[in-house]
Order: structure tokens, then sequence, then C-alpha cells
């Protein structure tokens, strides 16, 4: 059985919940670039409300010193690495399979 919900994968409640119904649960994990997927984010949202703040704005707490805003929900998708520790509470890194969203396409 497959199951796609791109939201899975940064859900906190997500790994439990499966883990609770299957633990040997083979899981492919699509990502993409993360700053790619910031920009898509919000070319996204852009195109729904027109008068929301620019992407800088958003993404940096201080452009001059390039200190990202970590708090934005398109920058805190793509911190991989945090979403993973979660997922292997509940699942050895061999039941996992990283897919790079850029060679689908």
């Amino acid at each position: 059985t497959m199951e796609k919900t791109p939201s899975y994968f940064v859900t906190k409640e997500a790994p439990a919940r499966i883990s609770s119904m299957s633990k040997g649960t083979k899981l492919i994990v699509v990502v993409r670039d993360p700053v790619t997927r910031a920009i898509s984010d919000y070319t996204q949202t852009l195109s729904k409300k027109p008068d929301i703040p620019t992407f800088e704005s958003l993404t940096f707490k201080n452009r001059t010193t390039g200190l990202i805003d970590t708090s934005w929900s398109a920058i805190q998708i793509g911190i991989y690495a945090k979403h993973l520790e979660n997922w292997l509470l509940y699942f050895p890194i061999g039941q996992i399979l990283f897919v790079s969203g850029e060679r689908l396409i």
C-alpha cells in the first residue's frame, strides 16, 4: 500500500502514528533543494495573497548579516535534519529512502 501526503514528513505526530500501525513500514521521502522549495512555497502563496511581504523580508532576520528567519514556515519545512530526528525515534534509517525531487522532474 502506498500513501502520499507532503505534510507527513514535517508533521510531528506522523511518525508515532505510522509506527503504531506498522513498525516495518518502509518510507520514501522526496525532498527538494530547501531554497527552491521555499521560493516555490512563496510564489504559490503570493499568487493567492499578492499583499504579502517580500520573499527577502520573510527569509532574513537580518539581510546584512545573512541571518535566516527559521520561524517562517517555508524555511522550517526545508530544515530536513530537524524533521528526520523525529522520524528516527520510530524508524531505523534503513527503512527510509530519500529521493531528490529535482531528479524526478
